[in-house]
């Protein structure tokens, strides 16, 4: 049995969690119990675990007088027959249910039948819904009826990475319980709680040093640690940086010491020395940006405004995180920011920093050409994966461009030939262009965009229309625009 399945939490008390654990221990003093939850946040925080202790906590004797609720509860046993069914998953009242594998309408019919039964064992039918937002729109809607007369002994928990795709009629009708990334104090916590039950030799330094490694979550704590318990005999510091990649604070202060200082030249040579050594990017991103949070707030806690250097920094750190996930070299786009950075600071400071020699125009005309040729070879290996990114967000904008091909850059200016005039004149319109424009610029900075009318017989033919010869209605441009479109 893995870590993460062996420590998760039992008990209210074992919620590593604070602002989740407050949630129970005042539904607890109070007594009042829902018939519907939601519960909110990213993978690996816990969200299906509370809604078990959350089932327990209904059904444990304990809290029971004459087949219902008291007034005050209590943390569940753990001992009667109801806590021991619902933790090794044999009580029949407790469901737990994929709505990513059962997110038909279909399915929640079936479960609307169920839920009017009464419960076969316990006192309180408890469904667990997983993944909620994966329902289809009619599925959601009968789940709705359900919500808006419940049976007084069906119980609810409906649990989501992203909320904003749950119906508001859903979410109106849940107590919303929010679960955030944990912090370093919570992590360490929850990783105590391991270190103390397999007996394990790491020190209070590594173990921080873990937690800072991590990006919120319980269970990939719970994963790593055990990585380590499998490679190691006793996990240290430097083991830790080892196997995750990471490099040590004193480092993130020698970074942002060389950038005020406007020392480019460290930067170049420790950005080399990090390429060698396979350092995860994103997380040296993490780093200098919590380092920097600190020191912005050290400032403003003094009554200082923070300075220009670190706000702008933070900025472009920022900035830089969507361009490191799509380079084939993650670790170029912050070493150019840094070392930007550094050369900026050095002309402010009155630091000697070596110009650049000066271009002459022609040379600037010949550069210029070789950049945006390089960076449309970008647009067009990353086609496919733009439209991935737009599909969630845009699937129409999505289906535009699906027989759309990128033509050239030129001036910042990206041309993308189409070949009907309806999806040039959809394209054209300004809220789909900014759209584009948008989550290009995340993948390959800003870029302009606009639309030309190609020859038709540019255009690679679909599939469908060159095997079936469909006649009638194969040169007819509406058809086959709305085909292009909606994929049909």
């Amino acid at each position: 049995m893995s870590f993460y399945q062996k420590y998760r939490s039992e008990k209210i008390e074992d919620l590593d969690l604070t602002s989740v654990r407050s949630a129970f221990e005042a539904m607890m003093k109070s007594g009042e119990v829902t018939h519907a939850y939601l519960f909110v946040g990213p993978r690996g925080l816990g969200k299906t675990s509370s809604a078990r202790i959350l089932a327990r906590l209904v059904n444990c004797e304990k809290n029971l007088s004459n087949g219902k609720l008291n007034k005050k509860l209590v943390e569940p046993c753990g001992e009667c027959d109801a806590c021991v069914s619902i933790k090794n998953g044999s009580a029949v009242d407790v469901m737990e249910i994929d709505a990513a594998s059962h997110r038909g309408i279909d399915d929640i019919r079936d479960l609307r039948e169920k839920v009017s039964l009464a419960p076969s064992v316990l006192v309180k039918k408890v469904y667990i819904i997983d993944e909620v937002h994966m329902l289809t729109t009619e599925a959601f809607n009968a789940l709705l009826k359900t919500l808006e007369e419940p049976p007084v002994h069906a119980m609810f928990v409906l649990c989501t990475t992203e909320a904003h795709k749950v119906p508001e009629t859903i979410v109106s009708r849940c107590v919303r319980i929010n679960f955030t990334k944990a912090t370093s104090e919570e992590l360490g916590r929850s990783l105590d709680r391991v270190v103390a039950g397999e007996g394990l030799t790491i020190s209070r330094e590594a173990l921080t040093e873990l937690a800072s490694g991590l990006d919120g979550s319980f269970r990939e704590g719970h994963k790593l640690l055990e990585q380590l318990t499998n490679r190691f005999k006793e996990i240290t510091v430097e083991n830790i940086r080892q196997t995750l990649r990471l490099i040590g604070n004193n480092q993130i202060e020698a970074i942002l010491a060389a950038v005020r200082g406007g020392d480019a030249a460290t930067i170049v040579s420790t950005m080399e020395q990090l390429e060698v050594e396979g350092v995860e990017v994103v997380n040296l991103v993490t780093r200098l940006l919590v380092s920097l949070k600190e020191s912005i707030r050290k400032e403003i806690l003094a009554g200082k405004s923070p300075s220009r250097f670190s706000t702008r920094l933070v900025r472009k750190l920022i900035k830089s995180v969507p361009r490191i996930k799509a380079s084939p070299l993650p670790l170029l786009p912050l070493e150019l920011v840094l070392a930007d950075a550094a050369l900026r600071s050095g002309n402010e400071n009155g630091g000697r920093v070596v110009s650049a020699p000066r271009v002459s125009p022609v040379q600037k005309k010949t550069e210029e050409p070789v950049r945006e040729e390089a960076r449309f070879e970008q647009v067009v290996s990353g086609w496919h994966d733009l439209l991935s990114r737009l599909a969630p967000r845009n699937h129409s904008v999505a289906g535009l461009l699906r027989s759309a091909k990128p033509k050239e850059i030129k001036d910042k200016l990206l041309t993308i030939e189409v070949f009907y005039k309806f999806h040039k004149d959809q394209l054209d319109q300004e809220a789909r262009r900014r759209i584009i424009e948008d989550e290009i610029a995340k993948m390959w900075g800003p870029i302009g965009v606009r639309c030309v009318l190609g020859e038709k017989g540019a255009m690679r033919q679909p599939q469908s229309v060159a095997s079936e010869g469909r006649p009638g209605d194969v040169n007819d441009d509406g058809v086959r625009a709305a085909e292009e479109v909606f994929g049909v």
